[in-house]
């Protein structure tokens, strides 16, 4: 089985059903729902992905077509996840 509906889809249901039927405690229960803000996020160690180094970074990848992208990700001093960005036209 998927799931057919995102969070927010489910949470506002929750809301629609808990007015409905008068249930408060679905309500309190669907604003539990929300996500919340990161305490502390660890600092960026990989630079940005400006348009010209996703394209130095398709050229590289496209001339060393044996290259896997943790290869390239240390060519570049970036961390995979930039690669697969620039790879997949993110940017």
């Amino acid at each position: 089985m998927t799931n057919k509906r995102s969070i927010p889809e489910i949470r506002e249901r929750l809301y629609e059903i808990a007015e409905e039927e008068g249930l408060p405690e679905l309500a309190e229960l669907a604003d539990e729902t929300f996500r919340n803000p990161p305490v502390r996020r660890a600092a960026r160690r990989s630079p940005k992905l400006t348009p010209a180094l996703a394209a130095q970074i398709r050229v590289y990848a496209k001339s060393n077509p044996n290259a896997h992208q943790a290869d390239i990700a240390s060519h570049f001093n970036v961390n995979p996840g930039r690669v697969s960005e620039a790879l997949n036209n993110a940017v």
